[in-house]
């Protein structure tokens, strides 16, 4: 058809030209509406990469020419001075130098890799005196270096240059993208119930994602939604509740867990109660027969290191637990399995623990909450609250949590304070950090003549009080029974006045008792609980762990862990139990006297000291709430079985006096009572929690002190009364196991001694007997 016959035809219908028109506008307009989806159709043929800059721009940097003749001049000046005579010299043995240390340090790590055990173990201890290497040094050795020596150096506390940098260190993974990759990783676990819960109620199948960037830089603004975030929070949990299982530790892992976990660390870098929870799934997963391979090539090995180093106490405490996993090479190597958390020592020892001291935190417990030093401030009591095992958020616990003490009793920047129906409530914006104590240095003086300064010096060391004063313990006990010993005072010019000190410790046990006894071994023993079925979290994520509640089915699993712990391997232990923590210590002891296994039968055979610190032996009136108010309170499994008078109660306290009077006869006991009754926050009104009755038994000392329920594991400071006759039995137990020893060998002695005597008078008898049997002959002689 030609131009003249379309123009014609055109004419004839003139409606076709208008539909046209309005065809074409339509397809142009759907085209700009579905332009998104338009664009991503055509670009997945398209290629996406960046087009190359103009290779043929050449770039300049312009200098200034007094810049440049300057650094001629210095150019010149360094040429000059290498043809002295003197840098002749002195440059080849800087340059020897540089040689020699790096190749002593690199042959010393061959011997750590290669070597034998004892030969490895004292090349590290060589490796990590090393301070004068240069980063470029450290680099090398971290890329020689294998997994064995790796983890060897970090348990010794070496610099953190001896280990790889974080893979990715400055590029965080997309949230969402990390998001469904966990859910992917996490389905491939099915068929599991556990899963199958934690899909229906909190995490569900993730949307395809499409044209997102898969790692984002420091520069980038990462936008991560307040759901989002609560939904990783809620993996990290759900992650530490499903690792305990051995077999579904080893196939995260195998499925590339922990480099997930490693992107984990890098979003929730600022929250270090997050990075607690994080780093307790890496304590789980540690307890893989392989897991050194995996944790040394994701990267995790440098960063265990560096959060044993930093000031966070919960970090330093769970990282030295997985790395004490990790460490296959250390001569006195124990595995710490869940709800066992080494304090001290955190670090590779050379000689063998003399003693093991195990503390078992009560109700809503925890190690940096249940042990922490006491404030000299009032304590109160709340109802509601979470658990507080390694969580700085315990604004009201019940039977447990103090007020939250920060460093001087103030709040901190970026906590507020609100007035909500005449409650006040403390809103915490920033995740505070659980420090260590720090010990007040000594001001040095700054005094030019020797005599005098000597003088003042003499005058700061001397003690306060001369050795006839007698000074009382701050917390002397108001009562105690006739059997009881320990003393209640200290000599003046052995006490040392704190009370303007401005020390506080999070967890004396951490941070104390290892300046006292640095050979002991310090366990911390964590489990959780509630007061009230609402309160219970840690039941959301699997309905089975409903029946952990139980004291019994609690006391079996810590049974089973504390001897995996290797506690009481030829060494004494001494159990501290607070509230109920002290009925799980009796009741763990009297399943190790029914067990068959010897591993579990030396825990109640090693047992040389227990102490109870306001423990319900009888019960505890708390328990009765549930008559009057369980449409409100609802009250857990815990509370329940710890009811005054109860009968199970009562049979567990019959026979663990029946073995005191018998098997334990030879255990030192210690039971404190609480001589002042407890606030309660939401009604104000004080409450004895655990009557004095409930805390006395017919053995061993006792003693009723001042303070509250809460305070009874809360000293003051060192030379408190509580402290110090806890070490008193510590120092017992140590005492009982070298006395055989000293008895056998005093023995032995004196059976020498007889052995001697006997062949002296022995030979006296025989010397009598021959000059007897001469009399006669000599007599004989003279007669003739």
């Amino acid at each position: 058809m030609s131009l003249e016959d379309l123009k014609i035809k055109l004419r004839r219908h003139p409606k076709l030209l208008g539909l046209g028109g309005v065809g074409l506008i339509t397809a142009a307009g759907f085209l700009l509406y579905e332009s998104p989806q338009v664009r991503r159709f055509l670009s997945q043929y398209v290629d996406k990469k960046s087009p190359e800059p103009d290779k043929r721009r050449a770039e300049y940097i312009y200098i200034k020419y007094h810049i440049y003749r300057e650094s001629m001049r210095k150019l010149k000046q360094k040429e000059e001075d290498e043809k002295k005579w003197i840098s002749v010299i002195i440059n080849p043995i800087g340059k020897w130098w540089k040689a020699a240390k790096h190749s002593v340090a690199w042959r010393l790590l061959n011997i750590a890799q290669t070597g034998s055990q004892p030969e490895r173990l004292k090349a590290v201890q060589q490796l990590i005196c090393m301070d004068h290497l240069k980063d470029w040094d450290f680099r090398h050795l971290a890329q020689i270096c294998d997994a064995r020596t790796a983890v060897s150096l970090a348990r010794c506390n070496a610099d953190t240059r001896w280990f790889m940098p974080v893979p990715r260190r400055g590029c965080i993974k997309n949230p969402k993208m990390l998001l469904s990759e966990l859910h992917v990783m996490l389905a491939r676990l099915r068929p599991m119930a556990c899963i199958d819960h934690f899909f229906s109620k909190y995490f569900p199948e993730q949307d395809p994602i499409e044209d997102i960037h898969e790692y984002l830089t420091q520069e980038q603004t990462i936008v991560l939604s307040t759901a989002d975030t609560d939904l990783l929070k809620e993996i990290i949990s759900f992650l530490h509740h499903i690792t305990k299982d051995p077999e579904v530790s080893a196939r995260l892992m195998r499925d590339g867990g922990l480099v997930h976990l490693m992107e984990l660390r890098k979003i929730f870098n600022d929250d270090n109660e997050t990075l607690s929870t994080l780093c307790k799934v890496l304590a789980n997963m540690s307890l893989v027969p392989d897991a050194v391979e995996h944790f040394f090539t994701s990267g995790w090995v440098g960063a265990l290191a560096e959060w044993q180093q930093c000031p966070d106490l919960r970090l330093q405490v769970i990282s030295a637990k997985t790395m004490a996993n990790l460490d296959h090479d250390d001569p006195n190597q124990c595995t710490y399995p869940p709800n066992v958390y080494p304090l001290h020592p955190r670090v590779r020892t050379r000689r063998k623990p003399k003693a093991d001291i195990v503390f078992v935190h009560g109700l809503l417990g925890g190690v940096f909450i249940t042990w922490r030093q006491r404030d000299r401030k009032p304590t109160e009591l709340g109802l509601y609250g979470k658990n507080a095992f390694y969580t700085s958020e315990t604004d009201d616990v019940f039977l447990v949590g103090e007020q939250k003490r920060l460093s001087g009793g103030k709040l901190k920047p970026g906590e507020a304070v609100k007035n909500v129906n005449g409650n006040q409530k403390t809103e915490t914006i920033k995740d505070p950090v659980l420090k260590a104590s720090k010990k007040v240095e000594e001001q040095r003086l700054n005094i030019s003549d020797a005599a005098t300064k000597e003088f003042v010096e003499t005058l700061r060391n001397e003690a306060e009080l001369d050795s006839d004063w007698e000074v009382v313990h701050p917390d002397v006990p108001l009562n105690a029974n006739e059997e009881c010993e320990g003393k209640f005072s200290v000599c003046g010019s052995e006490w040392r006045n704190q009370d303007t000190s401005e020390e506080y410790t999070n967890c004396w046990p951490m941070e104390w008792l290892p300046d006292d006894y640095p050979d002991s071994r310090i366990l911390g023993i964590d489990y959780t609980s509630a007061v009230t079925e609402w309160s219970a979290n840690f039941t959301k994520y699997c309905p089975c762990e409903k029946g952990q509640g139980h004291i019994d089915v609690r006391a079996n699993t810590l049974l089973d862990r504390i001897s995996a712990s290797d506690v009481g391997n030829d060494r004494p232990i001494v159990w501290i139990g607070h509230s109920m923590g002290g009925l799980l210590t009796k009741l763990i002891l009297l399943k190790s006297l029914d067990s068959q296994e010897p591993k579990v039968q030396q825990l109640t055979k090693n047992t040389k000291g227990i102490v109870f610190l306001g423990t319900p032996h009888r019960g505890s009136p708390i328990a009765k709430w549930k008559q009057h108010m369980q449409m409100i309170l609802s009250p857990s499994i815990e509370v329940k079985e710890m009811e005054e008078n109860s009968p199970k109660l009562l049979e567990m306290h019959r026979r663990f006096m029946g073995c005191l009077h018998t098997l334990l006869r030879h255990v030192k006991v210690v039971s404190v009572a609480e001589g002042s009754p407890t606030m309660l926050t939401s009604f104000k009104f004080p409450l004895r929690i655990v009557t004095e009755e409930s805390s006395k038994i017919d053995f061993g000392d006792f003693y009723l002190l001042k303070d509250d329920h809460l305070s009874l594991s809360k000293p003051i400071y060192r030379q408190s009364f509580l402290y110090q006759r806890l070490l008193h039995v510590i120092r017992e137990a140590i005492k009982e196991r070298s006395d055989p020893k000293d008895q056998d060998g005093q023995s032995q002695s004196t059976s020498n001694q007889d052995v001697v005597l006997v062949k002296i008078v022995a030979a006296l008898l025989e010397g009598a007997k021959g000059l007897f049997e001469s009399l006669p002959r000599v007599a004989l002689r003279f007669s003739t």
